[in-house]
């Protein structure tokens, strides 16, 4: 009988420490800023707190304009990582309070080529390469659309340090010459680029 009740016991703890532990989850998803920014989230921990990654592709682009006199090519090209740490907090059965910290990288290249015509003989050739790394506090919202499927927005306060060069060659029948320059300073505050938002399958 003591043993029965001993036995008893045990399970009755066991179950009620489980109960209080919190529920494993993992999310995988799209995130979205300024709608033309792109990339993919994933996350992990259980749900009160989870690890966050973020992988942003920068807006890229590679054009070309053509005209009697000149032509101009452009292009650019970029990505963007955080790594980071969220916790939850439910608010009602449809919304959660997010809250929490990433560290984020950045690295962004752009490069533009003017070429005269019409005997000119001008070739301008300009190229930019940024580096940006800091932290952004994230203050968020999520709505559960059902079981699995989260719609998620958060305001993301930053500060970060910008380093990187830039360089203009100039060429023309007269004269040749390069200018490089070394870039650094501080960015910090809220934009339209700190709103994040995400669309992400919960499991």
């Amino acid at each position: 009988m003591k043993k029965s009740i001993l036995l008893l016991a045990c399970v009755f703890f066991s179950c009620l420490l489980l109960a209080q532990e919190p529920v494993k989850q993992r999310e995988i998803g799209l995130a979205f800023r300024n709608l033309h920014e792109f990339g993919l989230t994933f996350k992990t921990g259980n749900d009160k707190s989870l690890w966050r990654f973020n992988s942003l592709y920068l807006s890229g682009d590679d054009m070309n304009h053509i005209a009697d006199n000149n032509d101009d090519e452009s292009n650019r090209v970029g990505f963007e990582v955080n790594i980071g740490r969220e916790y939850r907090k439910k608010a009602t059965e449809k919304l959660e309070l997010r809250y929490g910290a990433d560290i984020s990288f950045s690295y962004a290249y752009s490069k533009s080529l003017y070429t005269g015509k019409m005997g000119t003989g001008i070739t301008r050739l300009r190229e930019q390469t940024d580096y940006h790394s800091g932290i952004n506090f994230v203050l968020g919202l999520n709505y559960l659309i059902n079981e699995h499927l989260v719609l998620g927005v958060e305001i993301l306060p930053n500060f970060s340090y910008i380093s990187g060069t830039s360089k203009e060659t100039i060429q023309s029948p007269v004269n040749n010459y390069e200018v490089k320059r070394e870039i650094s300073g501080f960015s910090y505050g809220l934009s339209n680029r700190s709103v994040l938002l995400s669309l992400v399958y919960r499991f």
